[in-house]
């Protein structure tokens, strides 16, 4: 998780949801932009994600 935090600049906190959606094959809905940035295989703005739903 320290690891994501240092490569991404994201902090730690936002990091450990990254970490726990990563080991869980899940998508990370976030509205936060450095996330969305520098997670894009991971996380996913609320909107893309109900538009997914949809198809």
């Amino acid at each position: 998780m320290l690891e994501l935090a240092v490569r991404s600049r994201c902090t730690a906190y936002d990091c450990e949801f990254v970490a726990l959606a990563k080991q869980l094959g899940v998508p990370l809905v976030t509205s936060d932009r450095q996330v969305l940035a520098a997670f894009p295989e991971t996380a996913v703005s609320p909107d893309a994600f109900a538009s997914q739903g949809r198809k």
